[in-house]
């Protein structure tokens, strides 16, 4: 498969929630059936006449339970996911955000189909599989940084 027939029709606009607290990074934990388990930030697809905002705050909601606080632009990435065959491009869009200072991990009313856990976690814990993997940049504090294409 060549060019443009290798990805799916439409780029999907995709906000994540970068939740830190003492040094540590609030993660959702997926596992797809038969494959190891990995990593991810909470968030999701925005909807049609949704604001980016409103949607990270929405999907953190269903997710993990927690209304967030948004704060600044921190990164944006292509994203490149096998998805049927071929790859989904989405523009990933992480937000800072805050969690109350009560908040114990959890999984929301809506959490993903493939999500277990939701925890606390180094962010250079190397053994931790993060998908995509955002590498350094979720402990840089230069922002916005566009990261690039990643592969999900």
């Amino acid at each position: 498969m060549s060019g443009l027939n290798r990805f799916l029709d439409q780029i999907r606009p995709t906000v994540r929630a970068v939740i830190r607290r003492d040094g540590r990074l609030l993660v959702q934990v997926k596992q797809k059936s038969g494959k190891p388990p990995y990593l991810t930030l909470p968030g999701g697809r925005q909807d049609p006449g949704e604001t980016m905002e409103a949607a990270v705050a929405r999907e953190c909601l269903e997710e993990i339970g927690a209304e967030v606080a948004v704060g600044p632009l921190l990164h944006v990435a292509d994203v490149f996911k096998p998805k049927h065959g071929k790859l989904r491009h989405q523009i990933e869009v992480l937000f800072a955000c805050e969690v109350a200072a009560n908040y114990i991990p959890r999984l929301g009313p809506q959490p993903d189909k493939s999500q277990i856990a939701t925890i606390w976690v180094s962010p250079d814990d190397p053994v931790r599989a993060f998908h995509p993997n955002y590498g350094t940049a979720l402990g840089d504090s230069a922002a916005p940084l566009y990261l690039g294409r990643l592969d999900g």
